[in-house]
């Protein structure tokens, strides 16, 4: 089991701040939902929200989970990216996250593909944007960069009883996200896209490292 190390212990104590935040602030009429991350041009977007909505989640099922696969993924990230690069990891991942999902909602309407650019330009809150919170594309870019240092490293994936190698597996749990996020199903509010951001930011920024020879071990 790995252990908590710097980077981690820190994102996973403010994870849990901002959890009991979440309950307890709302028992004295603070409205949490500003900790969310409000789309660009609505009224209720605050530069703060760019950094809160990392560390909210929506609901304890949301946050065990986010949470559980930090846990998971990040110690051994960590000790082979070292703990400032680390964290670089998680934030870009995380900024990643936020653009792809904000540029896929900006450009989907009645779940249909349309351009909106007059609708983003010439007023506000146009369309009803949905606020954005969790830290899942922070996550997935930690996964991701698992895979790229682990390739060969066997998981095991919720239910399935059989190892499978990091390589394999993590792009498929990353193409499930990309079909989910075009099939845009009517029942499903997870913010797919984001999490396709959030991998790709990780995978890029690991590359870079890799190819800079800044990874420990290389």
């Amino acid at each position: 089991m790995p252990q908590l190390s710097p980077g981690l212990k820190n994102l996973l104590i403010i994870m849990c701040l901002m959890g009991l935040a979440q309950i307890a602030l709302p028992k004295i009429g603070f409205d949490t939902n500003q900790f969310c991350v409000y789309y660009f041009d609505s009224p209720n977007f605050k530069l703060y929200q760019l950094l809160t909505h990392i560390f909210c989640h929506g609901g304890i099922g949301h946050f065990l989970f986010n949470g559980l696969a930090l846990y998971s993924f990040g110690a051994v990230v960590e000790a082979r990216l070292g703990t400032s690069r680390f964290m670089l990891l998680f934030f870009i991942s995380a900024f990643g996250a936020i653009l792809l999902h904000f540029s896929e909602t900006a450009w989907i309407i009645n779940d249909q593909f349309e351009t909106i650019i007059p609708n983003i330009v010439s007023g506000i809150e146009k369309i009803p944007y949905s606020p954005m919170l969790g830290a899942s594309g922070a996550v997935y870019g930690v996964m991701v960069a698992f895979a790229v240092l682990y390739p060969n490293e066997s998981m095991i994936f919720l239910f399935i009883p059989y190892p499978i190698k990091a390589k394999y597996l993590v792009p498929v749990i990353v193409g499930l996200d990309v079909f989910l996020g075009i099939g845009n199903f009517s029942e499903d509010n997870i913010a797919h896209f984001a999490h396709i951001g959030g991998a790709l930011a990780g995978f890029l920024y690991c590359f870079i490292l890799e190819a800079k020879n800044l990874v420990h071990g290389k």
